[in-house]
């Protein structure tokens, strides 16, 4: 639910609740202040009545009751009056009136009483105000009554008034309430956190661009202006570490060239001078045999010397040979899941610096007879040539799994793929597409190199778009060792 309207929503509770509690206070006071006015008109009247119809009793002028409740009918047709004598005999009532069983009961309080008796029946149709009043005669012993029926039904009709105001305003106060907290909360914080949302999952993508600064002066403004402070030092951090990345790949690819020449310089040295000597006393010996040809013993003596000094220049090369050459495979059984999102979490900064996505995927079992480390070597060479052939925004798969022989590790690129007459030649020594780049043209030689030493396989499968390097190794230690 929206913050905007759990807002809404608690307000208008708290609003209906207190104003809708103190409306029902105040309609009970206005019953309670109707009540005591209709109850003192009623005592009125009936204090009135009460001395005259004492002298007329006491006189017993039965007809000057009559007459007077004939006239009071006249004046108030709704009051229903009713004149008992001391033995409970209705002698006079109200024109039309007809007493009940509640008149009756108040009429026989009344009479042992002093003060007046008074009763409210709401849930009377109509409702009414009863009043009884004890009526003295020249015999203390015996008295009479009379008793009045008072309609409430312009009370009743008020407090419906009143109560209908009451929660009509109630209403009206508690929806513009919440109107008015959806739309604040709406405006100065719905939106605001929206935008700052908004700006986080940009961010997240790594859009790091700086749009207007909030202009609220509140909390929620404040928290806006924070984190696009912290979105430009997030930036400025970005642009350094991108600078130093940069400087460092140059460096790298400065050294690496520096490192060809050196090592090349000091193979042609090292060449020169062991094998110069050899070839010069080669060069004399077959000038001396072109000379000497007609002598044997000559002959057979410089066919020797050539014989040592091949057989020497043979030796150099083999030593300079196994001074390049790789150290054997150390093999253990391995998981090769683990070993290669080791290699994609190395690589991971420089594909975010490119904008491209790592992804591995598990096929199949990852368990293998290995060498852990020339795996990762042979991991970390496919996937930096699948991030430098990736455009902006592309993706870079990377799957391990295979079947029930051999690992397969295929690394897929959506780069602009491997053209047929490049095909051939992918994997020989110093042979490379990105010498502009810095290239050496060894990784992939390596890799087959590595993947060779292992008893697998390198296949470079043909695809519509992109590039898809696939490596596969023997799972047990006996078909690696074949």
């Amino acid at each position: 639910m929206k913050l905007a309207t759990r807002m809404t929503l608690a307000l208008g509770v708290c609003a209906l609740v207190l104003l809708g509690g103190g409306g029902l206070v105040q309609l009970r006071r206005e019953e309670q202040e109707l009540r005591r006015v209709a109850e003192k008109e009623a005592l009125l009247l009936g204090r009135s009545l009460q001395t005259a119809f004492e002298n007329a009793l006491r006189d017993r002028q039965i007809e000057d009751v009559s007459e007077t409740l004939t006239a009071l009918s006249r004046v108030d047709r709704a009051v229903a009056i009713y004149v008992y004598d001391e033995n409970g005999q209705l002698v006079g009532a109200s024109q039309g009136a007809q007493p009940t069983a509640a008149t009756r009961r108040v009429e026989q309080k009344a009479r042992g009483r002093l003060d007046p008796v008074i009763e409210f029946a709401p849930n009377d149709e109509p409702p009414l105000l009863r009043l009884g009043l004890r009526l003295r005669d020249e015999t203390p012993e015996s008295a009479s009554a009379i008793v009045l029926e008072e309609p409430l039904a312009e009370l009743k009709s008020d407090l419906r008034g009143t109560r209908f105001n009451i929660w009509l305003t109630t209403l009206t106060f508690v929806l513009a309430v919440a109107g008015l907290t959806w739309v604040l909360t709406r405006r100065y914080v719905g939106l605001p956190l929206a935008r700052m949302i908004h700006d986080m999952r940009r961010v997240r993508t790594g859009d790091l661009r700086i749009l207007p600064a909030a202009t609220t002066r509140d909390e929620v403004g404040d928290a806006q202006r924070e984190f696009d402070l912290l979105v430009q030092d997030l930036d400025a951090a970005r642009s350094r570490a991108d600078q130093a990345y940069e400087a460092r790949e140059r460096m790298e690819r400065s050294l690496q060239h520096a490192d060809k020449l050196i090592t090349l310089g000091q193979l042609s040295a090292v060449m020169a001078h062991e094998i110069g000597s050899p070839l010069q006393i080669l060069e004399g010996r077959a000038r001396a045999l072109a000379r000497h040809a007609t002598d044997a013993d000559a002959t057979r003596r410089t066919a020797d010397m050539l014989v040592q000094q091949t057989e020497r220049i043979t030796r150099i090369v083999g030593q300079m040979l196994s001074i390049t050459r790789r150290r054997p495979p150390l093999r253990t059984q391995i998981d090769a899941e683990a070993s290669i999102r080791g290699v994609v979490a190395l690589l991971e900064l420089e594909a975010r610096r490119r904008q491209v996505t790592l992804a591995v995927e598990r096929t199949g079992s990852c368990e293998v007879f290995a060498d852990a480390d020339q795996l990762q070597q042979v991991t970390l060479n496919l996937i930096r040539n699948a991030l430098e052939a990736s455009p902006r925004n592309a993706a870079v798969h990377v799957r391990v799994g295979g079947d029930a022989t051999h690992l397969v590790l295929e690394v897929q690129d959506a780069g602009p793929g491997i053209a047929a007459d490049i095909r051939p030649h992918l994997t020989e020594p110093f042979y490379t597409t990105k010498s502009e780049s810095g290239g050496s043209g060894l990784g992939l030689s390596v890799v087959k190199s590595i993947v060779q030493q292992h008893g697998g396989r390198v296949d470079f499968p043909e695809r519509a778009h992109g590039c898809s390097v696939r490596v596969s190794f023997p799972r047990h230690a006996e078909a690696s060792e074949a």
